[in-house]
């Protein structure tokens, strides 16, 4: 009876010891669950940090990239840029040699043409100062020109083209000018317009050209003109100013030579 009691206590036993494991594992699982759920859901919040974090890589690399393009662009507009400050550079260096050098041709060409207005001023001066107010003396387009009757020089003979001996006094004192004055070219012309005959013209400029080559020859032969600064030209009833016959010796600066100065000066 003992013995059976004891068994009985035994299975007891054995039964509260196998429930009491039970509900300790039950509660080992539960925990275990829990930490599964637990690890589930930091697994699953770790995943999205993962794509959060993913995705702003991928956003800071596409900055990353924008800003490697736009810095790439703005080396390459630099770049532009600097290159075309360079051209305009020099551009606007040629430009100013350009017209440093225009500066001093107009510079040359205009003391030329101050220094030629100084010599037609000084030789109109000298020729007021010595001949008066008779004959007439003039300036025109920077010549001076002195104008005498043919009358006055060659008598009352229309056809005459010997000079006076009262008209040599005047021609004396302009053939010192003209020497003192070795750089002016000298142009004599004269015209006869009161020879009446059929071939009216002809005779008047054959008569216009002996009377100015009357004067040329005086002023070479007597007063040591250069026949070279000469020239005579005869004209008839084409006239200078009127009908009265005169004779014009018109002094004026080497012009070729001042166009010989402007073209070697623009090259």
């Amino acid at each position: 009876m003992k013995r059976i009691f004891t068994i009985l206590v035994l299975l007891m036993y054995i039964s509260v010891s196998q429930a009491q494991s039970k509900k300790d594992l039950i509660l080992e699982v539960d925990g275990l669950r829990s930490k599964l759920r637990e690890t589930e859901t930091a697994l699953a919040e770790s995943k999205r940090e993962e794509r959060i974090a993913s995705a702003k890589v991928e956003s800071y690399e596409a900055q990353v990239n924008e800003l490697k393009e736009t810095n790439a662009n703005l080396l390459k507009n630099l770049n532009s840029f600097t290159e075309a400050s360079n051209k305009r550079s020099d551009h606007i260096n040629s430009t100013l040699e350009s017209l440093v050098q225009k500066e001093a041709q107009l510079r040359i060409i205009n003391d030329a043409i101050s220094s030629h207005d100084s010599i037609t001023l000084a030789v109109f001066t000298q020729f007021k100062q010595t001949l008066g107010n008779d004959p007439k003396i003039t300036v025109s387009n920077g010549a001076v020109a002195v104008v005498m009757d043919n009358s006055y020089i060659f008598g009352e003979n229309s056809k005459n083209f010997k000079v006076q001996e009262k008209a040599e006094s005047i021609i004396a004192k302009i053939g010192n000018i003209l020497k003192a004055n070795p750089t002016m070219d000298i142009q004599i012309v004269s015209n006869s317009n009161l020879v009446e005959s059929k071939d009216n013209k002809l005779n008047n400029w054959e008569i216009g050209t002996q009377q100015a080559a009357a004067v040329a020859r005086l002023l070479e032969n007597k007063y040591q003109i250069e026949p070279k600064r000469i020239i005579a030209t005869g004209k008839s009833e084409l006239g200078l100013y009127s009908i009265e016959t005169a004779t014009e010796i018109i002094v004026q600066p080497r012009f070729y030579e001042f166009f010989k100065l402007v073209k070697e000066s623009m090259k």
